[in-house]
């Protein structure tokens, strides 16, 4: 039997210290590269992160199982189970943050892990300050301070709720992973206006990269599936040449 390591956008939130900085927050680095474990943990650490490595999917599964991960960093090439069969098994159970290495850095090879459900993507060999710069912007939530939001609404009965980083369809909770909930958060911010991916990709990862129109699409495809499994259909919308919007 599988183990049981559900976590949801407010379990999440939880492990993440309250200015939502994420100091403090563990980090699970997933990657049979010593070398890199080696280079990678220390400067993680720097930033006030608690830091953990480990070389196989198989461990990685066990351990999100038994500790309280805030965020996890994951090799697509490893022994055993793959980075991304790892990924698949993690996103059945958990919308733990993932942020994904690659030695070989393809748009298509990134937008296959976004459809698996990756957060984020780093191309080896690894910019140590890029991937602090990366890991913050993952920690970081939309909005900055949840308590002084209202619940948004939106069409077919959704709710957002930021003090709870909570997702609901009539009632009924959806399961985002915390970028997916940043990304409706900001359509529902902005209701009725189109939002470009550019303009997602800068405040959702607060960077634009090589092929992010592609992962914002990714992302937005698993957010309209989520949400069209608890009954909410044609949510988000495509604005031909422009972005998304929610009317």
């Amino acid at each position: 039997m599988a183990a049981d390591l559900r976590i949801s956008v407010g379990d999440w939130m939880r492990l993440l210290d309250a200015d939502g900085t994420g100091e403090g927050a563990r980090i699970l680095v997933v990657d049979d590269d010593e070398r890199l474990r080696a280079a990678v943990l220390p400067v993680l650490a720097e930033c006030g992160w608690h830091v953990r490595g480990v070389t196989s999917g198989e461990r990685a599964i066990e351990l999100l199982a038994q500790d309280s991960i805030a965020l996890v960093i994951l090799d697509a090439a490893l022994p055993g189970i793959s980075g991304f069969e790892t990924l698949r098994q993690i996103r059945a159970r958990s919308a733990v943050p993932v942020l994904m290495l690659s030695a070989a850095g393809s748009v298509d090879e990134r937008v296959a892990g976004f459809d698996l459900g990756a957060d984020d993507y780093v191309t080896k060999p690894v910019e140590l300050a890029e991937l602090q710069r990366r890991v913050r912007a993952l920690l970081r939530r939309i909005p900055p301070d949840p308590e002084s939001y209202e619940a948004l609404t939106g069409p077919a009965g959704l709710e957002l709720h930021p003090h709870l980083q909570e997702v609901t369809v009539d009632g009924q909770p959806i399961r985002p992973t915390p970028r997916e909930f940043d990304i409706l958060w900001l359509l529902l911010e902005r209701r009725g206006s189109a939002v470009t991916p550019d303009e997602i990709s800068r405040r959702v990862w607060d960077y634009e990269t090589l092929g992010s129109r592609n992962f914002v699409e990714a992302h937005i495809s698993r957010l309209r599936a989520k949400l069209r499994a608890a009954g909410a259909h044609d949510v988000i919308t495509t604005v031909r040449g422009v972005g998304y919007r929610i009317r």
